[in-house]
């Protein structure tokens, strides 16, 4: 997984979401993660996501808002050096790339996203638009928030089929794996188990990284990290 760069940034690179900063501000954060990674700014493109279903094509000529920015869940591309970032906070940002068609895609998958089914939907996008075949795919995770942090005091309401099967009942609190209900999707397409790597780091417990559970539940500050994918030459 050595032909396109995935970094995540951290508290140390502040709040990188207009919803929970002034715009100034969270624009130098953007400007400056992205610098530390040799990314101009007009080299990239950072999708806005509302937990639903959009999976966007794009290039160099895709009309962008002042910000960069375009309404998506899921974005693929086959321009090398074009920056693809997603804002989370919690959920599965997620990397696929393959390595024979130069295509990569990033995605935002959330508890809702996942019960729409839009990792399987985004393999057969890629399948349909870019001729990839899921066998070729590499799968990389960043942080996002993992199984044991990840808890409701009671029966989880409304579970999807998508994601009833990855919810742990325990004596006091149930706890949803989002990971594997993502990756469950992804194997059922052809992905190979082995070509999925996830990051070993857990936003809700962890002191660099932003969790929006632990702020609904322990008044943690709000905000978004950001991921960033993009192919190199």
């Amino acid at each position: 997984m050595n032909n396109f760069l995935f970094k995540t940034s951290t508290l140390t690179h502040g709040n990188m979401s207009l919803r929970f900063g002034e715009n100034r501000a969270v624009l130098q954060n953007r400007k400056q993660f992205l610098a530390e990674n040799n990314i101009t700014w007009e080299d990239h493109v950072c999708m806005r996501c509302s937990h639903a279903t959009a999976i966007i094509s794009v290039n160099w000529d895709t009309p962008l808002d002042e910000n960069r920015m375009i309404d998506a869940e899921v974005l693929v591309t086959q321009e090398k050096g074009l920056t693809l970032m997603l804002l989370t906070a919690d959920c599965l940002p997620t990397a696929l790339y393959d390595p024979v068609t130069q295509t990569l895609a990033l995605a935002h998958f959330s508890r809702q996203t996942i019960a729409e089914n839009l990792p399987i939907k985004t393999i057969e996008y890629m399948v349909k638009h870019f001729g990839i075949q899921a066998e070729h795919i590499e799968v990389s995770v960043g942080p996002y928030i993992h199984t044991d942090s990840y808890r409701f005091p009671c029966t989880l309401e409304n579970s999807s089929e998508a994601i009833t099967p990855f919810v742990q009942t325990h004596e006091a609190y149930v706890a949803v794996d989002l990971l594997a209900a993502q990756n469950a999707q992804f194997i059922s397409t052809g992905i190979k188990k082995e070509n999925i790597a996830a990051s070993s780091i857990d936003t809700a417990t962890s002191s660099e990284h932003f969790s929006h559970y632990m702020h609904t539940r322990h008044g943690h500050p709000e905000g978004r990290i950001a991921t960033i994918a993009t192919m190199v030459s």
